[in-house]
C-alpha cells in the first residue's frame, strides 16, 4: 500500500438561520435550481472545481473538494457573492467535515468471496452479482471499506485522515490475519 489519495471531501457550514432559495437564484443567475427535482440551489466552482449546495435551513454543504483550504475557499467564494447580492448570511462560518472518501491500492489481487467467508459475517456485505465489491464496515470509526479483487480499497464515512489511515491498516492486518495477504 503506497499511499491514501482523497477523491472527495463533503463539508458543510451554517450560513443563516434560514435561506430562501427562490430568492437566490431570482437575484443571482449563476445558481442552479430545479425545485421539481431537489429543494437546494446549486453553485459549481472552476476553481476550485466544487460544488456547493445552499438549502433553505441556512446550510451551505460543499462537495468535490480535495483539502480543507478548497472548501473554505468554496464556502467563501458562495457567502461573498450571496451577501454582494443583498442576501445577509455569515462571512466566516464554522465548517464540519461530514464525510471524506479515500482510496489506495494494496498492489495484490484479492479473492473476495475467502475473503469474506475469512471475515465477520456481520460486518461483510459481499454480493458480486449485485457490487462488484466487498463492503465491510468497521463500526468503531463509523467508516465503511469498499475492497475490490484489483487490490484498490475506498474508504468512506470517515471525518478525518487518521480514521482513514485507521481503518485502512485495520482491513490490512485483518487482510493479513486470515491468509489474504
Amino acid at each position: 500500500m503506497k499511499n491514501i489519495k482523497i477523491e472527495n471531501i463533503v463539508a458543510y457550514a451554517v450560513i443563516a438561520d434560514s435561506l430562501k432559495v427562490e430568492d437566490i437564484v431570482d437575484k443571482i443567475q449563476d445558481f442552479q435550481y430545479n425545485p421539481d427535482e431537489f429543494f437546494g440551489a446549486t453553485f459549481k466552482l472552476d476553481e476550485p472545481k466544487t460544488a456547493v449546495l445552499i438549502l433553505p435551513s441556512g446550510k451551505a454543504v460543499c462537495t468535490g473538494a480535495k483539502n480543507m483550504e478548497d472548501i473554505k475557499t468554496s464556502i467563501k467564494k458562495v457567502t461573498e457573492k450571496l451577501n454582494s447580492a443583498g442576501i445577509k448570511v455569515k462571512t466566516n462560518p464554522k465548517i464540519e467535515i461530514q464525510n471524506i472518501i479515500a482510496s489506495t491500492d494494496i498492489e495484490r489481487e484479492l479473492h473476495l468471496s475467502s475473503i469474506s467467508a475469512g471475515l465477520l459475517l456481520e460486518k461483510v456485505n459481499y454480493e458480486p452479482e449485485q457490487f462488484p465489491g466487498l463492503i465491510y464496515n468497521i463500526d468503531e470509526i463509523g467508516a465503511l471499506l469498499l475492497i475490490f479483487s484489483s487490490g484498490k480499497i475506498v474508504c468512506t464515512g470517515a471525518k478525518n485522515m487518521e480514521d482513514i489511515k485507521k481503518a485502512i491498516e485495520m482491513m490490512k492486518e485483518k487482510l493479513s490475519s486470515i491468509g489474504a495477504l
